[in-house]
């Protein structure tokens, strides 16, 4: 409920990596900067739609404490962040279909095509960055 998410229950940060051709990052921007234009309905939002983030401090650095917001990235160069005003409305999915839209794909494709196959990804990563594995140091 919209309660118990302003009480801070519920979802929590999640960070989600999605690698994009490289031909696709100059245009990402703008494409980007359209998805969260338009990602709600324009008379219901409080807060000015698009939010221009830089520096080291990122998205902290522009949106207030507390709020849900979604933030974009483009190569650690800045991004673009959009405050969540009605999470019960917003779309769950929209990032994953903002990245398929702009790598022109459907939401369908996937990368593996067995949950074996998936796992057996994961494990390698896991054992090529466990040195990278800042979470073990907390």
């Amino acid at each position: 409920s919209k309660e118990k998410t302003l009480l801070g229950a519920g979802g929590h940060a999640a960070i989600v990596a999605y690698p994009i051709p490289m031909e696709l990052l100059a245009e990402c921007r703008s494409f980007w900067k359209k998805a969260l234009d338009e990602a709600e309905n324009e008379f219901e939002t409080q807060h000015k739609n698009v939010i221009k983030t830089e520096g080291k401090t990122g998205p902290r650095g522009f949106i207030p404490r507390g709020f849900t917001y979604i933030h974009t990235d483009f190569s650690l160069g800045g991004g673009f962040g959009h405050v969540v005003e009605n999470l019960g409305e917003f779309p769950r999915d929209f990032v994953q279909h903002t990245v398929a839209g702009m790598c022109e794909l459907t939401i369908l494709d996937r990368a593996y095509h067995s949950k074996d196959e998936y796992r057996n990804a994961c494990q390698d990563l896991k054992k090529r960055f466990e040195a990278f594995d800042w979470t073990r140091a907390l």
